[in-house]
């Protein structure tokens, strides 16, 4: 069984966030599926769906919440 999570994220506009965002998923067995990003003031502001196998969940989650101090994340387990 797969868990999908749907993170929002909001931080300081700067180089490389997506893909350290990109990287942090892929490399921990998460399957990007679609999102929707803007840069507004500043900030980056982002929501996005990813897909993760249920053994590798917490995993995901604890990796994603560990990317910067800097960057406000929520994330939701979805249906």
């Amino acid at each position: 069984m797969t868990t999908n999570l749907v993170l929002t994220v909001i931080g300081d506009d700067k180089p490389g966030l997506v893909e350290a965002l990109s990287r942090a998923i892929a490399s921990n067995s998460g399957n990007w599926l679609e999102s929707s990003m803007s840069q507004l003031a500043g900030k980056f502001a982002g929501i996005l769906r990813v897909s993760v196998v249920d053994t590798e969940a917490e995993k995901l989650i604890a990796a994603l919440q560990n990317l910067s101090p800097d960057l406000k994340l929520l994330i939701e387990r979805a249906a």
